[in-house]
């Protein structure tokens, strides 16, 4: 009996973070909520930043622009929202619970010169467990605070 007990909950747990991989649900105000899933990100278009990471060493990472996931979402973005863009933001959370705030600014190339990403990839290879499936890349910040790691959720919220 007390080996049940011990195996149900690592069981519980491989179950729990095993979700995680599935892909990461996109939700929050006007837009659809949806589920990127591996396939879906694999047919959207990618990109390649290079960006100094944690150890300070430039990498290559590839991965889509967040704001075309927020556009598969439905978020208006651009001239046409240009007015809501600037009371809107972006919470990502990761498997952990951790969490980062982006302003929608930051993410809207009609305001923005740097492309933040979803990334899968580094150095042309997948990225490694303790980091994805998904990691969000902002290149250019001093610290790495925001770069989030296993990323789970992305939350649209438009301040009133």
């Amino acid at each position: 009996m007390k080996k049940i007990l011990f195996i149900l909950p690592a069981l519980l747990l491989a179950v729990t973070f095993s979700g995680f991989s599935q892909g990461v649900t996109i939700s929050g105000d006007g837009i659809t909520p949806l589920t990127i899933t591996k396939a879906m990100f694999a047919d959207m278009k990618q990109v390649v930043i290079m960006a100094k990471a944690h150890d300070e060493k430039v990498h290559r990472y590839s991965g889509v622009p967040l704001t075309d996931i927020l556009a598969k979402a439905g978020l208006a973005q651009g001239d046409s929202a240009k007015k809501r863009t600037i009371l809107t933001y972006v919470e990502v959370t990761a498997a952990d619970n951790y969490k980062a705030i982006y302003t929608l600014p930051e993410i809207d190339p009609l305001f923005a010169s740097r492309v933040i990403i979803l990334a899968d990839r580094a150095d042309k290879k997948p990225l490694p467990a303790d980091y994805g499936p998904f990691q969000i890349i902002v290149p250019g910040e001093k610290k790495h605070a925001r770069w989030m790691r296993q990323v789970t959720s992305i939350r649209v919220v438009k301040v009133q």
